[in-house]
């Protein structure tokens, strides 16, 4: 299983994230750039199983990032056996829930 880390510090954009995940997943060179595209790769082209984790996520990046957390999340219930998908939050976001 390949294990991909995604680290959200350097990801401020989807378009950040497309160019990233085009590199780290290896797309084809007719990926779409959207989550229809991604939703495509991650079921007929990407060799699997395979494992994302996406780091460092701020607060307001789960909200911006909702549709593209979700994708995975879907992927994985989906296909249960190939795709793993977890996420955490930057460490003062996490600190900031616990004092909440």
């Amino acid at each position: 299983m390949t294990k991909h880390i995604f680290d959200f510090e350097q990801i401020k954009t989807y378009d950040d994230f497309y160019r990233l995940a085009a590199l780290e997943l290896n797309l084809p060179d007719y990926f779409g750039n959207n989550l229809d595209a991604l939703w495509d790769s991650l079921t007929g082209y990407v060799e699997l199983p395979i494992d994302i984790e996406f780091i460092n996520l701020s607060l307001e990046q789960l909200d911006e990032f909702e549709e593209l957390l979700l994708l995975f999340e879907d992927a994985a219930m989906d296909l249960e056996e190939d795709v793993f998908f977890e996420f955490s939050l930057r460490k003062e976001d996490k600190e900031f829930l616990m004092n909440e």
